[in-house]
């Protein structure tokens, strides 16, 4: 199969590209302008220089493709970017490929999209997406919207759909996961509680993007990315430290003592700040819940409609990430 990926230099999309390889697959790498990819895919790979904002550089960018993979995204922190990246970026791509001979689209979203405070116990892809992402900041609306988009866009087309949201993509060179908490000099907060880190190897990631690809069972489906149970963040902290051979020491806070001092912290800001202030995101109540609120992820989707489950288990991720004896899982 002849495969479109973007963001392909990424660090999801570069083991997209190598699954893709390893599996006979014939990868098209779309980076833009100015990547080096002199060290990737030993000239293996078809590259393409684009950018899915710009339409003038997507010309015949799907030409002769059977699917596309669409993993371009930004996580700048800046709301305007993130949204442009995603959401007029898929447009645009949808727009070139329609008239090629693209029949499948696997789209990259996120957990992020979803409404934590429905959300009890287990979140499964029937939890409530958030009705009003603006609070939760521009990465959730990007792919909330990103989402619609894609949809609308492949209906119009004529493409088959799939929509996978990981949780926190690790792996080398990305060690550090959001949900765990965060570190202030050499002490590392971690916040505890009933719940674990929706965690899923970057390799384990990427497999599952080609598989979902493969199966025909996939389209018009939407399936979480976690690497079965996860692991909670006390042990998470622990095997980064050692991991990184950081100095440090972790401190437990739990959930409920960061819910009550950023609802405090957004009170306070609501009447020193006419607009209410721009709070650090564990103070902010609607961000701190979607990092650390005490729920559990099941990849249970995956597992009884396309019969996925990670390649890699916990202690093998750990060893490919970090090589390190002393970084073994305790």
């Amino acid at each position: 199969m002849r495969v479109l990926v973007t963001g392909a230099s990424g660090f999801l999309g570069r083991r997209v590209v190598e699954e893709l390889l390893r599996r006979g697959h014939e990868p098209r790498a779309l980076v833009r302008a100015a990547t080096d990819t002199s060290g990737l895919w030993n000239g293996r790979v078809e590259v393409v220089r684009g950018d899915v904002r710009v339409p003038a550089t997507l010309r015949d960018v799907a030409r002769g493709a059977d699917a596309v993979i669409h993993l371009a995204g930004a996580i700048t922190g800046d709301p305007d970017q993130d949204f442009t990246t995603a959401v007029v970026g898929t447009e645009q791509l949808i727009a070139a490929v329609d008239g090629t001979p693209v029949r499948r689209i696997v789209v990259a979203s996120s957990i992020t999209v979803y409404d934590w405070s429905a959300a009890h116990g287990t979140v499964t892809e029937d939890t409530p997406t958030v009705m009003d992402p603006w609070p939760r900041g521009g990465y959730t609306v990007a792919k909330l919207w990103q989402e619609r988009v894609a949809r609308r866009g492949a209906e119009a087309a004529g493409v088959e759909l799939t929509i996978l949201r990981p949780g926190f993509i690790w792996g080398p060179g990305r060690e550090q996961v959001a949900g765990v908490g965060l570190s202030v000099g050499l002490v590392y907060l971690v916040v505890t509680g009933r719940h674990r880190l929706p965690l899923t190897h970057v390799d384990n990631c990427a497999d599952c993007f080609v598989t979902a690809l493969e199966d025909p069972r996939a389209a018009g489906r939407v399936f979480n990315i976690v690497d079965g149970r996860g692991t909670g963040p006390w042990r998470y902290a622990g095997i980064y430290l050692r991991g990184t051979a950081r100095s440090g020491v972790r401190l437990p806070v739990p959930y409920p003592v960061v819910r009550s001092a950023a609802r405090l912290a957004s009170t306070i800001a609501r009447h020193v700040f006419a607009h209410g202030g721009r709070l650090p995101s564990v103070l902010d109540p609607p961000r701190a819940e979607a990092r650390f609120k005490p729920v559990r992820w099941t990849a249970a989707g995956l597992e009884r409609e396309l019969g996925w489950r990670p390649r890699v288990g916990f202690a093998e991720a750990v060893r490919r990430t970090y090589d390190r004896p002393s970084a073994s899982p305790q």
